[in-house]
Parts: C-alpha cells; structure tokens; sequence
C-alpha cells in the first residue's frame, strides 16, 4: 500500500473545506467536521491560517441554546482569485473570478480581431496584462483557460478546432506560464461548463450528470461522484458526435448521423428554412415563436428535443446518470426544450423509468458556465489532485 505523506494528506484537507465553503456557503466549523470527516481541532487548524492568509473570514454567528454561538466560516469574496480565459468561435474573454464562482472583473475582444496564434497570443497579452494591472492579481493563485476542442490538455495545447480561423498547435499553457510565472491549466469548455455546475450551480446536489451545451454545435461534459471524467484522452462527453441516426446526414466529424447535425442551433435552423422556405429565419426568431406558441417553432423544437432524447438515452444507458442539465445559447427557449426532453425520458411507457427516473434541468448559468467554471479547474488542481 503506498503511503500518504503529511503534506499530502494536509493539501486534501484544506480541499475539502475549501470545496464545502465554495460549493455550499458559509457554515460553522462543527459543520466542516462532520461534512469532512476531519476532527474539529484539525477543521479549526486548517481555517486560522486561512484567515491568516486572508482567504477565509468569519461572517456571522448561529443562535444557541446555551454556550458560546458557533461562528460562520465563509471564503473571502476577494482570496484565491483565478485569471480566466475563455475562447471560444466568437470571442477571447478575460477576467477575474473568485473562488465562489463570481465574476469580479472581464473584458473581451471579438474573436473575428484573433484569427492567428499570433493575432490570438498579443490580444490575449493585452487582456490579461490589463488584470494583472488590476490591484486584486495579488491573489491570483492560478489561470485557467477554456477552449474549443480539440486540445491537447497534457501539452496545455490548442490542436486545431474546427471553424477556428488559422489557429492551430497553440502551447498558451506554456506562453501563459512563462509570462505571469502563475500555474496554469487548459480544459474543453464544455468540461469546464459542467465543472461550474458541480460547484455553483442549483443542481449541485446531484452527484452523477451529463452537462450537454447547445450553441452553433453540441458539447458535453460528464460529471461522475461530483468529479470531473474526461476518459482515457479527454474526450470522453462530446455527446454531439454520438450517432442518433444510422447513415443519416454527413458531419464534419467524418460520421454520418451525428446529434450535432439533428439538434444544434445550426441545424435546426437549416432545417426550419428547409421546412418553411423562408430563409431570414434565425434561432432567435425560433426561441421568440415559442412564447408566442408559432407552430413552426414548436415542430422544429420538438424534432430537436427527439434527438437529443435519443443521445440521452444512450447516454443513461451506458451511465446511469441522476440527471442532465441542458444549457448554451438557448436564452428564451431553454426552458420549453428542457420541459420536452424530460417529457421524452420520464415517459410512463419506459420499463425501467420507475427505477431510473433521471432527472432534466436547465443550466444554471447563460452563457458563461465554462468561464465561471475555471475557478473550479484552479481548485481541483491546485488542491484537489
């Protein structure tokens, strides 16, 4: 059996009270002890230098029956900040999150301006020296990049994504680490978007769920005993090129029948002008139909929430997943897309329903989930690897 060294074992400790202080809000330190399973003089070690250190303060006391009240423990809204970098096909974005999964400060820059490595590395540059400017960098503990795959996370690598200008075989792990001399982690989007609903998201209780993000193109992201899986190369939950129709229409992904091409904003749209004729339709003319009941919105809707039914239940079927939560560039109409999907895979009629009810549920976030979610990625490496 391999040993675990006090070091080690201390860095998993202060993991654990700073993934309960994160993820759950202020709470006293008792409560730490039993959510731990640390002893209270080692939760009580481990929260003074902390507060030291200024990444931890009390804020409040509980009432008490008799005795001293029992003092609330919260993170510090402005200790263990992350440098985040989002990028993605339509802009670079740069800010300053906190380990609560708020945004204090971004800019960004239209990504039609960033078409190379080199256009892309000096406006990166330019973002990240303005947060560096920024009298809150002090406690920077960390950058986190997300990016459009297909990476090379091991390589801190952008490989070559599709749709993506020129950009290819980027190292921005390594040109970030050497220029801010701060740890530095590169992780897909859609991972880091279900990272942030593992960690501040409303439905952070469930332990086992499929992230699935709908923009121009289908992403997902799986989350397994509240970790983050990627499988054996990292691309374990691109749901998008899952098959859902056997010789169906050709994906660039070189398959026939991927989701991607039944139930991305892209193609329901192709589709909706395809059905209609009309070609001045936009997916935001589509999620405004459904307010207002338009019926071409609600069959292209409906045809869409088939497919994803279909890549679900593969997805359950090989997981046995609690729940999904379904996000991305949906606005107005996530919720009605999220109501027909749950109708699908709560169906009475499924035999085994009773037994596996999964449960569907929307983002808890807009558009930003996988930039919130580096503070997450910041954690999990520093502290809890």
């Amino acid at each position: 059996m391999t040993g675990v060294n006090h070091r080690d074992m201390n860095t998993k400790n202060k993991y654990v009270i700073l993934k309960a202080l994160a993820t759950q809000g202020a709470m006293p330190r008792n409560e730490l002890s039993m959510l731990s399973g640390l002893s209270k003089m080692a939760v009580t070690a481990i929260a003074n230098e902390y507060m030291e250190q200024g990444v931890l303060r009390e804020c409040g006391e509980l009432s008490s029956s008799g005795g001293r009240k029992p003092k609330l423990l919260e993170l510090d809204p402005n200790g263990l900040l992350t440098l985040s970098v989002s990028i993605d096909r339509e802009m670079l974005l740069v800010g300053i999150v906190n380990a609560r999964g708020t945004i204090l400060r971004s800019e960004h820059i239209p990504f039609r301006q960033v078409d190379s490595n080199q256009i892309l590395t000096d406006n990166l540059f330019y973002l990240c020296d303005m947060m560096m400017r920024d009298p809150l960098s002090r406690n920077f503990w960390g950058i986190g990049v997300s990016c459009v795959g297909p990476l090379s996370i091991e390589e801190g690598e952008i490989l070559n994504p599709p749709d993506f200008g020129s950009i290819h075989n980027l190292p921005i792990v390594r040109l970030l680490k050497e220029r801010y001399d701060l740890p530095c982690y590169l992780q897909n989007d859609m991972c880091l978007a279900a990272l942030a609903e593992a960690y501040y998201g409303k439905h952070s209780s469930m332990k086992n769920f499929l992230y699935i993000g709908i923009s121009a193109g289908i992403g997902g992201g799986i989350i397994l005993d509240r970790k983050l899986f990627t499988g054996t190369s990292g691309l374990a939950g691109i749901i998008g090129h899952s098959i859902v129709q056997m010789d169906g229409l050709p994906c660039t992904c070189g398959q026939r029948g991927c989701l991607e091409q039944y139930s991305s904003l892209t193609a329901i749209v192709k589709w909706a002008r395809e059905q209609s004729g009309d070609d001045t339709i936009t997916w935001m003319k589509l999620a405004g139909g459904i307010l207002e009941g338009n019926p071409l919105s609600q069959n292209v809707i409906n045809r869409m929430a088939e497919y994803l039914y279909v890549a679900i239940s593969n997805f359950q079927a090989a997981f046995d997943m609690q729940g999904v939560i379904i996000g991305g560039e949906l606005y107005g109409a996530k919720d009605y897309i999220v109501s027909r999907v749950r109708e699908n895979l709560q169906s009475e009629n499924l035999k085994w329903s009773y037994r596996r009810r999964i449960e569907v549920e929307g983002s808890s976030f807009m558009s930003d989930a996988s930039f919130i979610g580096t503070s997450a990625l910041i954690m999990e490496n520093r502290l809890g690897k």
